[in-house]
């Protein structure tokens, strides 16, 4: 072959090897690019259920609005339920789900509810397909009822009146009940536009068993509503109390449900025995005029919830 020859088939080898890597290094450029993507599987998790075990245990009317979502140990996040939920495993899982609330009713204050019984499922995950789940808890063995005040006797628990005027006492109302046969009703006046009403006993022993307090309640109110305690040495009621607020809620024309933390007030005080006070009032415009000529606050399902 002539060395003319031979440089040309030099070249075209030459060029070649060139294309070669420039095609290697292409598919690999791509590949780190656009790698090859995991497929989730789904699960769908419906809102929750809370179904009750007994009489003792109350209403099982609930507010749940998250779940939150443990695979196999590792935690994945809160969900605003129902939600669709990737989960980038396949095979048999182990799906912890607990039921998530608003403390004190607040959206950017999320926990989880503690007296509801967590809820655990082994589920078989594939690729591109979803697995429903439709949970329903109950309240947690072991928990403790101080009171339930579900408004179907004759006299309201709520009969301390603290401020206000004999005709703010809490009465019980079968118009437009929550549920059952009666609701709790406080009236405001023009006259008498301000109250402050508490349990007529006091409950010990709230946090001797753990570190969480809770009060639920049903609500429907025109004005908005505070909730606290009323904190004693032990066995000393008599002496006057200290009055601690924790939360309270905003006027609501459709029942609602909330649950207020009352564990810090409680831890807080470092005392013994407890009161739950409300206080309510008709709010006022800038020059002292109050907004309205009257209100009605409607409860239901009054709970306090310990350990």
């Amino acid at each position: 072959m002539s060395t003319q020859g031979k440089k040309s088939e030099f070249t075209a080898r030459k060029t070649c090897l060139v294309l070669w890597l420039c095609f290697l290094l292409s598919t690999t450029a791509c590949n780190l690019i656009n790698p090859e993507e995991e497929i989730p599987a789904y699960i769908w998790v419906a809102p929750f259920e809370v179904q009750t075990t007994n009489a003792s245990q109350g209403s099982a009317s609930a507010k749940i609005t998250e779940g939150w979502l443990t695979v196999d140990g590792v935690f994945l996040g809160v969900y605003a339920l129902p939600a669709r939920i990737p989960i980038l495993k396949t095979g048999t899982a182990k799906i912890r789900l607990e039921a998530g609330i608003k403390d004190n009713g607040i959206s950017t204050s999320p926990e989880i509810y503690p007296f509801y019984q967590s809820l655990e499922y082994n589920i078989d995950l594939k690729p591109n397909e979803i697995d429903s789940i439709r949970p329903k808890t109950t309240y947690r063995s072991g928990i403790r009822f101080a009171f339930i005040e579900n408004f179907e006797g004759n006299q309201p628990l709520f009969q301390t009146l603290v401020t206000g005027n004999q005709s703010n006492r809490m009465s019980i109302t079968k118009d437009g009940a929550f549920e059952g046969s009666g609701s709790g009703t406080i009236q405001l006046s023009s006259q008498y536009p301000a109250v402050e009403l508490a349990t007529r006993d006091a409950y010990s022993g709230l946090l001797s068993k753990g570190t969480a307090v809770y009060l639920e309640l049903n609500y429907k109110s025109e004005v908005p509503l505070s909730v606290g305690v009323i904190a004693y040495k032990s066995g000393n009621l008599s002496a006057g109390g200290q009055i601690l607020y924790a939360a309270g809620f905003n006027a609501s024309e459709n029942w609602n449900k909330i649950y207020f933390n009352l564990s810090r007030v409680v831890a807080d005080s470092k005392l013994d025995d407890y009161q739950i006070i409300l206080k309510t009032e008709i709010p006022k415009n800038a020059d002292g005029t109050i907004l309205r000529s009257n209100a009605r606050i409607n409860l239901d399902n009054i709970k306090l919830v310990h350990f």
